[in-house]
């Protein structure tokens, strides 16, 4: 058996010093890279749903708000329920589930129009521009514009869908004109849509409302055109 001497067990000190730091470099430049915020979890698995540090991973938990301020929109539309992508929380008071088969029209009925376009709805800066590929392709009727001077082209009209008194009532609330998306926010209201109940209605903050775009659907025989948006919810800043 080999005795060590003070200078072999000076060299071994050493060289174990070497290695341990070696070590610790290594694990320093590993750890960020394993995405560990725990030294002693790696190199194990530190995805785990509670890491040795006990914070509880609840990322699968995470729910979103909806943003009034950026685009809503749904994926399907039938003359059934209207199925939507949103997580549009309930009008306060009761709303039932949004039907388009059991909407009180106070304007044609367009329910039964093909549905030729998807729609995108973005509210801000005082205006709610309603986004879809028919605005410049639709066909035109002309109107008296309201100053009387003289006559404006039109090609669709915009609708809101609103919960009241246990119903459901759709009606339309201003022209559009090619290309001419958006309109002030204001002029979504009941002065607008002209007709009961909603004629007095005003939206209210947090409360949810459905949008579509139709092609021209108020006024009689303005033309025989006849296509519309998909649904939106939308939840009124």
């Amino acid at each position: 058996m080999k005795t060590l001497k003070r200078k072999d067990i000076f060299v071994d000190g050493k060289m174990m010093k070497k290695i341990l730091i070696r070590a610790g470099v290594l694990m320093a430049i590993a750890l960020p890279l394993s995405g560990c915020s725990d030294g002693w979890c790696w190199p194990f698995d530190c995805t785990a749903s509670k890491s040795s540090s006990g914070v509880v991973d609840d990322s699968a938990n995470t729910t979103t708000t909806a943003d009034t301020s950026t685009t809503t929109t749904t994926s399907t539309d039938n003359p059934g329920t209207t199925q939507v992508t949103s997580n549009a929380p309930i009008t306060p008071g009761g709303q039932q589930e949004f039907e388009l088969s059991k909407v009180n029209w106070l304007h044609t009925n367009v329910a039964s129009w093909p549905v030729t376009d998807s729609l995108k709805v973005n509210i801000g800066a005082g205006l709610i521009c309603l986004e879809f590929a028919g605005s410049a392709t639709w066909p035109t009727a002309s109107i008296p514009h309201r100053s009387g001077a003289y006559n404006i082209d039109v090609n669709a009209n915009p609708w809101v869908f609103v919960y009241r008194n246990g119903a459901w009532y759709g009606g339309t609330w201003e022209w559009m004109v090619p290309n001419g998306t958006c309109k002030n926010k204001s002029s979504v209201e009941g002065g607008h849509i002209k007709q009961p109940p909603l004629n007095s209605w005003d939206p209210v903050s947090g409360e949810t409302y459905y949008f579509m775009v139709s092609s021209i659907a108020r006024g009689a025989n303005l033309n025989n055109f006849q296509a519309r948006t998909n649904i939106v919810p939308v939840v009124w800043p």
